[in-house]
């Protein structure tokens, strides 16, 4: 997975083009396939604090996520995105203050081995939070910093005798600086004063960043995913060259190590980071889908994704998108669905279909709620409705137990954990699912959604009605099987179809064509 960076201007001026007209995108068809890779699983992403506690104290630990990967394994999951476990400062663990250590709730050392060593038996991937754009204020080399100006740690932080600036904006526009104590001094904090920016002008900085990631490669770690990405400098530039000689360096220690970066903004505005990452969350490719969903507006879905993911592979074909609907930071999708258990259905038959590698967040499957503030969005998975020993409680759950707890929905056939199951399974099942081509299908008006993933002689189509009646689509000439159905979940028959299709309201349909 080592790549050299190749910057190239398509990439912008695709973008462009997109504004004016609509073009015919065609896909890069890769040049191999293998489970093997990082490109095709599905990713979880999990809050270990919120997940399952292994020894009482109803805090997520590590050893309670070893202890869930057959249910993991189970669901379909073939990666895990832990996020931050290193030693911080506050619960949610974005303010470092060791990076060797593993926060204390969670564990040590030897528990994140067995849990790498567990995890690979069941050919599951870990990739963890690399937290680098900044540390806590709590962390040592910062408080050295701050109480002696002539520390070796003194410039590894952003200062300035300029008070002027402590009403300065940085370019996320929250306040840039802040005061050190009573002292007339600034430090560069763009998140929040206890979180103050590591300078990377220092070229020593760096050096230990990586000598951390080299760490935890040593460890058996997957990869990693990497915060803030985008901020590492205010100068994209600066931020592409940084990226470029810290993946290279990744790469030198591990060939197939992944580095998926948060890099927030429009796609025309990141595609660069294409070219010196493995792979990124497109935050726009979840909003384009449940935007539409919500509209019943579902025509432009394939081509948004088509449209985006060409512009990443311009800059390195080897690139692989990472689709989502929500995460940590937003409220989650069944919230912006409007708690409808039909439209979560058909978000997933799409995302968890698209080319790349789908990211989900812990409790999706289950149709977990939350909106800010962040802890709300991050509440205690439910495995139980009734046995709360088996839940966390670092924070109260404002969820209903008696609907979306996991035993719950282990009861019912047609619930929505099942049928993410059934999905993600389809698609370790079906390589055309997985790595295969996209294109998409034409259909008798927006309401109705259709796409096709092709890999070698299979072709696979996925079809979803948000009508209020029953519709008619005409497909290639052929017979069809009936791989899964939103109408039939719960009795599992095999149908076959001809060409001619018809769904009833709020059906979806995955059909292969014999």
């Amino acid at each position: 997975m080592h790549k050299k960076r190749h910057i190239l201007i398509g990439g912008i001026l695709l973008a462009v083009a997109l504004i004016g007209s609509l073009v015919a995108v065609t896909l890069f068809k890769p040049e191999s396939i293998s489970y093997e890779s990082y490109n095709g699983r599905v990713f979880y992403e999990i809050f270990v604090r919120a997940f399952y506690d292994s020894d009482g104290d109803r805090i997520g630990d590590l050893q309670g996520v070893t202890q869930k990967l057959d249910y993991l394994e189970d669901l379909g999951v073939r990666g895990i995105w832990l996020m931050p476990i290193t030693k911080a400062t506050s619960y949610h663990g974005y303010d470092t203050e060791d990076y060797y250590a593993i926060d204390e709730d969670y564990g040590n050392i030897e528990d994140l081995k067995v849990l790498l060593e567990e995890a690979h038996k069941r050919d599951i991937k870990v990739v963890m939070d690399l937290v680098i754009n900044h540390t806590s204020w709590e962390h040592p080399y910062f408080k050295e910093a701050r109480e002696n100006e002539n520390s070796p740690y003194r410039n590894y932080y952003i200062w300035t005798k300029d008070m002027e600036k402590k009403l300065e904006r940085s370019p996320m526009s929250t306040l840039a600086w802040a005061q050190n104590g009573n002292k007339d001094e600034l430090y560069y904090a763009a998140f929040y004063e206890g979180m103050p920016d590591l300078n990377y002008d220092n070229p020593k900085v760096e050096e230990e960043m990586q000598q951390v990631a080299k760490y935890y490669l040593d460890l058996g770690i997957d990869g990693f995913r990497l915060d803030a990405a985008k901020w590492i400098f205010n100068e994209k530039e600066k931020n592409i060259e940084f990226w470029n000689r810290f993946q290279e360096y990744v790469h030198s220690i591990n060939e197939e190590a992944v580095l998926i970066g948060e890099v927030w903004d429009a796609p025309y505005n990141i595609c660069e980071y294409a070219g010196v990452l493995d792979s990124f969350f497109d935050f726009n490719i979840g909003g384009t889908l449940t935007n539409a969903i919500n509209s019943r507006t579902l025509s432009n879905v394939v081509y948004t994704y088509q449209s985006i993911e060409e512009m990443y592979k311009e800059e390195d074909h080897t690139f692989v998108l990472a689709p989502f609907l929500s995460n940590h930071d937003q409220t989650r999708v069944m919230n912006v669905l409007g708690e409808d258990v039909n439209k979560m259905k058909v978000a997933a038959a799409i995302y968890l279909n698209l080319p790349g590698t789908p990211y989900l967040y812990y409790g999706e499957e289950l149709g977990m709620t939350g909106t800010k503030p962040d802890e709300r969005i991050r509440e205690p998975f439910l495995w139980s409705s009734t046995d709360e020993d088996q839940n966390t409680n670092w924070i109260d759950s404002s969820n209903p137990k008696e609907k979306v707890a996991l035993d719950k929905q282990l009861e019912d056939k047609d619930s929505l954990y099942q049928w993410y199951k059934a999905l993600i399974n389809l698609r370790n099942e079906h390589k055309a699912l997985s790595v295969g081509e996209l294109e998409e299908v034409n259909t008798p008006h927006s309401k109705i959604f259709g796409m096709k993933r092709i890999y070698e002689e299979e072709e696979i189509y996925i079809l979803a009605s948000l009508s209020d009646q029953e519709e008619s689509i005409e497909l290639e000439e052929g017979i069809y099987k009936v791989l899964l159905s939103s109408e039939g979940l719960a009795e599992g028959v095999e149908q076959q179809m001809t060409s001619k299709i018809t769904l009833v309201p709020n059906q979806i349909l995955i059909v292969l064509k014999n």
